[in-house]
């Protein structure tokens, strides 16, 4: 069984590791800046990032990822998000449970 030691260096090894997100809005990737990384008081560490998409107008964001800071994906999640012309940006929150079962 982990230890909490444990269970905290893996939360703690996220918050380091992770760099950059990145959105995807027709066939084109964009960069998203991290604005937070923190365990939550439940355990589980949140992503927080705000997709500033740079066109103005109407836009469906349909994918979101986070790599790491050697540009590898680390996670990668589907989703279908819209951003109507009258909204400035859309906060986007990844939230890691790690846990041993």
């Amino acid at each position: 069984m982990l230890t909490t030691a444990a269970l905290n260096g893996f939360k703690d090894h996220v918050k380091r590791a992770v760099a950059y997100a990145k959105y995807k809005v027709g066939s084109t990737y964009y960069d998203a800046k991290i604005t937070d990384i923190y365990v939550k008081s439940d355990g589980k560490v949140a992503i927080d990032f705000t997709i500033d998409h740079p066109t103005s107008g109407n836009i469906k964001v349909t994918e979101v990822q986070l790599y790491n800071t050697s540009g590898i994906l680390w996670c990668s999640k589907t989703e279908s998000i819209e951003r109507k012309s009258s909204q400035s940006g859309i906060f986007y929150r990844f939230t890691i449970n790690i846990y041993e079962e």
